[in-house]
């Protein structure tokens, strides 16, 4: 994929969230099946990075859960920023913060505190990553910033498991770019929801596709489920761990 192309899908998304971000974090205040199953993993004194941490819901599931370690989210968009802040401005134990970050400059690791992280969530960001380059320095940025016994947890949406979202799929001539400038499963889809319809650039992955971009990044998959919308298969969750981890001799 190109520069050019590039730029213009993380410009969709930029769009859309500085757009939209009101009506999208509104349909956002409840935990997904996969997000729930996840939380409880997550020990109560752990350090926890959140990328794409959007309006603050997987803090406020492990605040009722009576998380008491350190937390930090992350996210492209200030409005979803300022409701996460709110939503959590007064934690019952733990320390939590948020911060702007852009995933598509590569320097993004460097302004984050209390690294390494025992635990790194990121749910719904990598298919909204445009091209593979980007797609693995992220990754790689993800093996950086985690201990190395500590875990990944990553969803992507399986989009072609909703009928709704199979009709909201648009051609690309509506953004004036040529299907040939994309990646296999490369998809635009529009979002509704009591506005003028948004767009949104998504990346499909499949279990295989997922699992090689871990591989790639030094990971190894410890386990991968579907959860997720009405029929339980909207998102593919995996579970990372450090490949040195395994590897590490007994003893």
């Amino acid at each position: 994929m190109d520069t050019h192309t590039k730029a213009k899908l993380l410009q969709i998304n930029q769009v859309f969230y500085d757009n939209f971000s009101e009506s999208f974090s509104a349909t956002r205040h409840q935990v997904q099946p996969g997000v729930g199953r996840i939380s409880q993993m997550i020990p109560k004194d752990a350090s926890v990075l959140d990328v794409g941490c959007g309006n603050g819901t997987l803090a406020r599931r492990l605040a009722a859960q009576g998380f008491s370690g350190t937390y930090l989210g992350v996210d492209l968009s200030e409005g979803l920023l300022a409701d996460a802040r709110r939503s959590i401005a007064t934690p019952p134990a733990g320390t939590y913060a948020f911060l702007g970050v852009d995933l598509a400059d590569p320097n993004w690791p460097a302004s984050l505190r209390h690294q390494p992280f025992e635990w790194l969530v990121a749910f719904a960001v990598l298919h909204h990553l445009p091209g593979e380059d980007l797609r693995q320095q992220t990754a790689l940025a993800f093996r950086e910033l985690i201990s190395p016994e500590g875990l990944a947890v990553v969803s992507v949406w399986q989009w072609h498991n909703s009928p709704k979202l199979r009709q909201r799929v648009l051609s690309w001539s509506t953004v004036g770019l040529d299907p040939n400038e994309l990646d296999v499963g490369d998809v635009l889809l529009d979002w509704r929801a009591g506005q003028a319809p948004g767009l949104r650039y998504v990346h499909t992955f499949s279990e295989a596709s997922l699992t090689a971009l871990a591989e790639q990044a030094g990971f190894y998959v410890r386990d991968s489920f579907y959860s997720d919308g009405k029929s339980g298969n909207l998102a593919l969750y995996q579970v990372w761990g450090v490949e040195q981890a395994l590897k590490k001799p007994a003893g």
